[in-house]
C-alpha cells in the first residue's frame, strides 16, 4: 500500500507540470505576402529560457511551455511580435515590415528617386550602416572598399581627398573622376569641405542608364550623396568626438650610416674623405608621430513643431606625421524641411560653410630623406645656411660658395612656410509643391550655389640653402640668399538651377512616373598671383634687387551648361519595369558648331520571383533581371575654348608707326571643329534575394566604349598657327564584372553578425589613336617608360626585357633583342603589365555581442596592378651614390645590392623596375562598447578604440603600393599614410 500511496503522490506533484508544459508549432510568415520567413529568431522571453528559429518553411516548435510564457519573434527588417502562450498547439505568426526595410531602400537616381527593389539601371545604395568604421575625416573614406567598381586612391597628405573612378573611366585626356551631387548640387572640385558625420547615404549610378539623365558630366558615373536631414520627433542630439596617435607604418629601407660607409668605400675608396661621423636616419628625422583630433556635435528635431530642421558644428585638426604638414577644418551645416498645405509644399534647404587651414609641407623632403647622407648629421653651427648641414661647392667669386646636390630634407620643411585659408559655401533649395487639383503632378525647383573664397602664401627663409635663389647681376647669374615670398587669391562660383514637372499615377497594373525639366549650370573662377614680394638680397646688392610687381590676373573664361532633360519609368503588374531617360546637352567649352548633343538612356528589369512559377520557392525573395544601355558625354577638355580665335599678345615687343608703339599680336590655333567625347555604355545585372533579402547578391556584366576622345596632334607646319593642337580622335574601352554580397548572417539576441563582400574585374583598353603608339611617363631625358598603345591598356609599361646572368642578377645594360636585328633599340622595347588592376576587392564585417559590444573590420585587395619603381631607378646605381659630377654622395635603397650597377641611365628603362603592386590592406580595426539608458531611456554612451591603415600583405618593397591614382603607377614617393590608434566618444541624447 506505501508503495501504491508513494506512486499516487508522485503522479500528483508533476500532474501540473503534465498540465501547464506543453508543445508549440507554428509558422511566421510575411504579413503582405503570407510567404513564411525561414531564419526568424523564436525566443521565450518571460517564464523560460529556451530559443529556436524558423526552417526553410517558416515553422518553428517549442516545448516545456506553460501557459503565461511571452514569445518574441524577431527577424531583421521586420517589427518584433510577442505572442502569450495560453495552451495553443499551432500557431501562425504574422510579421510587419520595417518602415526601413532593404526593399524598400530608396535610390536617389538623378532628379528623383525609386525605391531599392524598383531600381532598372545599375545602382549601388551605401549607407550608414555600411560606412567605414573608425577615424574617418573625409567623406571618401566612408566609401572606400565598400562599393564593387568603385575605387578610391589618397594619400596621407591632411586635408585631401581621394580621386574617386567607377569602373575604370571613360577618358584618356580628361577628367576620369566621378561627378559628386550633394543634396541635389552638382559639386565642383574635391569634397572635403564636408563633414562626413552629415552623410546620410550615398547612391552610385554606374551605368549610363541610370547617369544618362546627367549627360555631359555623366560619363565616369554620379555619387549622389544625400546629407541628413531634421526629422519631427523630439529633439536629439549626438556629440562625436574622436583622438589618433599617427605613426609612420613603413620606410623605405636605405642603407644605415656604417653600411653607407662601407658602400662607399667599396664603390670608391678616395670619396671616403666626403664622408662624415654622424649617424642619421633622415626618414626618422621628417616623420613624426602626431595627434588628430575630431569633434561634431549635431542637434536635430521640429522647431514648434512644425520646421523639422537639423544643426551640425564640426571641427578637424589633423596632423600630419611629415614635420610641419597640418590641416584644420571648421564646418557648420544646417538644413530645415518644412512642409505646408497638408504636405502639398515641401521645402529642403540645405547648407554648408566650411573654413579650412592647411600648412603644407614640401613633400620633396620624402625623396631628399631617402637621398640624404646617413653619416651627416643634421646641423652644423659652421654651414652659412641657417645652421644646416648641406653640401657646397666654390662660388664664381674668391671665397664664395654656393648649395650643392640634395637639400637637407629637415631644412626643407621647417625652413619654408606654404599655408593657404579656404572659405567654401555651399547650399541648395529645393521647392516641391503637388497640385491641389492634380496631385499626381508635382512641379521641383531646385537651386544651388558653391562659392569659394581662399588666399594663400610661400615664404623661404633667405638664410636657408631653400631661399637661395638664383638672380643676374651685370649679365651674370648668381645664386644668392634673397629669399622667396609669393601670394595667391581665389575665388569661385558654381551656380546651378533646375526646373521639372513630375507626374506619378496608377492606371491598374500599370504604375507610372514621368518628369520633363531644364537645367542650367554656370561656372567661374579668378586667381591673382604676386611673386618675389619682398624678396630682398644683403649688403651692397639691397639696392640692386627690389620688390618684384605682382603678375596679371588670370581670370578662368569659365563654363556655362544648360539642357533638357526627361524621364519616363514605367511598369506593369509589379513584374516588368522600363525606363527611359533624355537629355540634350550644351556646353560653352565646345565649338557651336557642335554644341549642342542628345543623349539616350534605357533599361528594362523583370522581377521574376513576381512570376507564377516562381511563388512557390519560398527561399527567394528577390530575382530581378536588369538590361541597360545609354550614352553619355564628356567636355571637360584640357585646354577650354580651344576652339575659339585668340591672339596673344606680346610684353616686351612693339612695332614703332610714325611716334606711335603698336603692341605685337600674333594669332594663335584653333579647332572651330572639336565636338563632344562621348561614351556608350552596356549592362546586363542581376539582383538576387534569398530567405526575405537576409542574403542579397548583386551581379552586372558592363561594356563602356568611348569614341571622339580629345587628342593632341601634330598638326604640321604652317597648318594652323601651331605644332600640337585638340582634336576628336580616338577610342577607349572598359568593359568588366561586378558582384556583391550583403549577408546579414547571424540575428540572435545576443549575437548580430553582417558581412559585405564586393569584387570587381575590370579591363581597360585603347581601340584607337591618333597615332599607333604616344609616348607616356617619361622619367628622364628622352626616357619613357609607359605608352599609350591601340589594343593595350592605358599607360602600360614600355621596356626593355632585362638579361640576368646564371645567378639571377641583372646585366647592366643587356637586353634580349626582342626584333632580332643585331642592334638594341627602342624597336626592342616591349609590353610588360600595366598600372591598372585586374581585380579589387572589399570587404566588411560587422558585429554586435549582448547589444552593448560591437565590432567592425574593414578590408580591400588589389590584384595584377604593377608599378615602376621609380624610387630604385632613380637612386640604385654607383654614379649617383657616389657622384663625380657634383662630388657628393647620395643614399640608396638596399636594392642596389642586387642589381650593383654603375651607371644610372643604363637601365633605367628596364622592366627590372617594374614591381608587383598587388596587395590586401586591413583598413581598419573597430571596437566599441555602448552603455544604453544611461542617463535616461533616449540616451546612450558609446566608447570605441580602434586602429587605422593596421596592416598591408604585399610583394612590393617600397612605403605603399597603392600609388596608380597618382602619376599613373609611377612611384617616385608619396606622402605616406599613417598607421593610426584611436579612441572616441559618442553621446546621443
Amino acid at each position: 500500500m506505501k508503495t501504491i500511496y508513494k506512486k499516487l503522490l508522485y503522479l500528483l506533484l508533476i500532474l501540473p507540470f503534465g498540465v501547464f508544459a506543453q508543445t508549440l508549432e507554428g509558422t511566421v510568415v510575411d504579413a503582405k505576402t503570407k510567404k513564411a520567413i525561414p531564419g526568424v529568431n523564436v525566443i521565450v522571453t518571460q517564464g523560460a529560457q529556451q530559443s529556436t528559429t524558423t526552417d526553410l518553411d517558416g515553422k518553428f516548435k517549442l516545448v516545456k511551455l506553460q501557459n503565461g510564457n511571452v514569445i518574441k519573434f524577431s527577424y531583421i527588417g521586420y517589427k518584433n511580435e510577442m505572442v502569450t502562450y495560453k495552451g495553443q498547439k499551432e500557431v501562425v505568426v504574422s510579421l510587419d515590415e520595417e518602415a526601413n526595410t532593404l526593399q524598400e531602400v530608396v535610390v536617389q537616381v538623378g532628379y528623383g528617386s525609386v525605391k531599392k527593389k524598383d531600381a532598372t539601371g545599375s545602382v549601388a545604395v551605401i549607407t550608414n550602416k555600411d560606412f567605414n568604421k573608425g577615424a574617418i575625416t573625409t567623406v571618401e573614406g566612408l566609401l572606400d572598399g565598400r562599393a564593387a567598381g568603385v575605387v578610391i586612391t589618397g594619400s596621407g597628405t591632411p586635408g585631401n581627398g581621394g580621386n574617386i573612378t567607377i569602373r575604370g573611366g571613360s577618358s584618356l585626356s580628361a577628367s576620369n573622376n566621378a561627378l559628386i551631387v550633394v543634396d541635389g548640387l552638382p559639386i565642383t572640385g574635391d569634397i572635403t569641405s564636408v563633414n562626413p558625420n552629415d552623410i546620410e547615404s550615398f547612391s552610385i549610378l554606374k551605368d549610363a542608364s541610370a547617369s544618362a539623365i546627367y549627360g555631359n558630366r555623366g560619363s565616369n558615373g554620379v555619387i549622389i550623396i544625400t546629407t541628413k536631414k531634421g526629422t519631427k520627433k523630439g529633439l536629439q542630439v549626438d556629440f562625436n568626438t574622436f583622438t589618433t596617435y599617427n605613426t609612420l607604418a613603413k620606410k623605405i629601407d636605405v642603407y644605415s650610416a656604417d653600411e653607407f660607409r662601407n658602400l662607399v668605400a667599396s664603390i670608391n675608396p678616395s670619396a671616403t674623405n666626403l664622408l662624415s661621423n654622424g649617424n642619421t636616419d633622415w626618414q626618422k628625422e621628417i616623420f613624426k608621430p602626431s595627434f588628430t583630433s575630431d569633434v561634431s556635435l549635431s542637434m536635430s528635431g521640429n522647431i514648434g513643431g512644425v520646421l523639422p530642421s537639423r544643426l551640425s558644428i564640426s571641427n578637424t585638426d589633423n596632423n600630419g606625421i611629415l614635420l610641419t604638414s597640418n590641416y584644420k577644418r571648421t564646418t557648420v551645416s544646417t538644413s530645415l524641411n518644412p512642409s505646408f498645405l497638408k504636405d502639398h509644399l515641401k521645402f529642403n534647404i540645405t547648407a554648408n560653410y566650411s573654413y579650412a587651414f592647411r600648412r603644407s609641407a614640401d613633400e620633396g623632403a620624402i625623396g631628399s630623406a631617402i637621398s640624404a647622407d646617413p653619416t651627416r648629421p643634421v646641423y652644423d653651427s659652421n654651414s652659412i645656411f641657417a645652421g644646416y648641414t648641406e653640401w657646397t661647392t666654390p662660388g664664381p667669386n674668391p671665397g664664395s660658395i654656393y648649395p650643392n646636390g640634395n637639400s637637407n630634407p629637415v631644412a626643407l620643411l621647417l625652413e619654408k612656410r606654404d599655408i593657404s585659408n579656404n572659405n567654401r559655401f555651399f547650399g541648395n533649395l529645393n521647392m516641391e509643391y503637388k497640385f491641389h487639383f492634380l496631385p499626381e503632378l508635382k512641379f521641383i525647383f531646385n537651386g544651388g550655389i558653391d562659392i569659394t573664397n581662399g588666399d594663400g602664401s610661400v615664404t623661404t627663409n633667405p638664410n636657408a640653402r631653400i631661399g637661395w635663389q638664383p638672380i643676374v647681376i651685370n649679365n651674370s647669374s648668381q645664386l644668392l640668399p634673397i629669399g622667396y615670398y609669393q601670394t595667391t587669391w581665389w575665388h569661385s562660383t558654381n551656380k546651378n538651377v533646375s526646373y521639372q514637372l513630375d507626374y506619378a499615377k496608377k492606371f491598374n497594373k500599370f504604375n507610372l512616373d514621368a518628369i520633363v525639366g531644364y537645367n542650367y549650370q554656370e561656372f567661374n573662377s579668378n586667381s591673382y598671383y604676386s611673386g618675389n614680394k619682398n624678396a630682398y638680397v644683403y649688403g651692397v646688392l639691397n639696392d640692386v634687387y627690389s620688390e618684384v610687381k605682382a603678375s596679371d590676373v588670370y581670370t578662368d573664361p569659365g563654363n556655362k551648361l544648360n539642357a533638357v532633360f526627361g524621364r519616363v519609368n514605367l511598369g506593369y503588374n509589379d513584374k516588368y519595369l522600363l525606363t527611359a531617360n533624355y537629355r540634350r546637352d550644351g556646353s560653352s567649352r565646345i565649338s557651336p558648331v557642335n554644341k549642342y548633343k542628345s543623349y539616350l538612356g534605357y533599361a528594362f528589369a523583370w522581377k521574376i520571383n513576381q512570376e507564377n512559377f516562381m511563388k512557390d520557392i519560398k527561399s527567394i525573395s528577390e530575382l530581378k533581371l536588369r538590361l541597360g544601355y545609354g550614352e553619355v558625354g564628356q567636355q571637360d577638355i584640357p585646354v577650354a575654348y580651344d576652339w575659339f580665335k585668340r591672339y596673344s599678345t606680346s610684353n616686351n615687343n612693339y612695332y614703332q608707326f610714325g611716334n606711335d608703339f603698336i603692341i605685337i599680336s600674333k594669332p594663335q590655333g584653333y579647332n572651330e571643329n572639336l565636338k563632344w567625347e562621348s561614351s556608350k555604355k552596356y549592362n546586363v545585372g542581376l539582383d538576387l534575394g534569398l530567405f526575405n533579402n537576409r542574403l542579397k547578391i548583386t551581379t552586372d556584366v558592363y561594356l563602356s566604349k568611348t569614341y571622339d576622345l580629345f587628342s593632341q596632334v601634330a598638326e604640321g607646319a604652317l597648318q594652323n598657327l601651331r605644332i600640337y593642337g585638340y582634336r576628336n580622335i580616338g577610342e577607349f574601352e572598359s568593359k568588366g564584372i561586378d558582384f556583391s554580397v550583403n549577408y546579414n548572417a547571424v540575428k540572435k539576441k545576443n549575437f548580430d553578425l553582417s558581412i559585405n563582400y564586393n569584387i570587381t574585374y575590370n579591363k581597360l583598353k585603347i581601340g584607337d589613336l591618333f597615332s599607333d603608339e604616344l609616348l607616356v611617363g617619361g622619367i628622364g631625358l628622352q626616357q619613357y617608360t609607359e605608352i599609350h598603345k591601340i589594343g593595350l591598356a592605358p599607360y602600360s609599361f614600355w621596356v626593355y626585357e632585362q638579361v640576368y646572368d646564371a645567378n639571377g642578377k641583372p646585366i647592366e645594360g643587356v637586353f634580349v633583342d626582342r626584333n632580332h636585328d643585331g642592334v638594341i633599340d627602342s624597336k626592342d622595347k616591349y609590353n610588360y603589365k600595366k598600372p591598372q588592376a585586374d581585380v579589387i576587392m572589399g570587404f566588411m564585417v560587422n558585429a554586435t555581442i549582448y547589444q552593448n559590444w560591437d565590432f567592425s573590420m574593414a578590408w580591400k585587395a588589389s590584384i595584377g596592378n604593377y608599378i615602376y619603381d621609380n624610387i630604385s631607378s632613380g637612386r640604385s646605381a654607383a654614379d649617383v651614390i657616389v657622384n663625380p659630377q657634383s662630388n657628393t654622395l647620395n643614399n640608396s635603397p638596399v636594392s642596389y645590392s642586387d642589381s650593383n650597377f654603375a651607371k644610372i641611365n643604363s637601365s633605367k628603362e628596364s622592366d627590372y623596375y617594374i614591381k608587383n603592386g598587388s596587395f590586401l590592406k586591413l583598413n581598419n580595426v573597430t571596437l566599441g562598447y555602448r552603455f544604453n539608458k544611461i542617463f535616461g531611456d533616449k540616451t546612450g554612451l558609446r566608447f570605441y578604440t580602434g586602429v587605422q591603415n593596421v596592416l598591408t600583405i604585399t610583394k612590393y618593397k617600397n612605403i605603399d603600393p597603392e600609388v596608380n591614382g597618382f602619376n599613373n603607377g609611377v612611384d617616385s614617393g608619396i606622402f605616406p599614410r599613417a598607421r593610426m590608434y584611436m579612441l572616441g566618444a559618442n553621446v546621443t541624447f
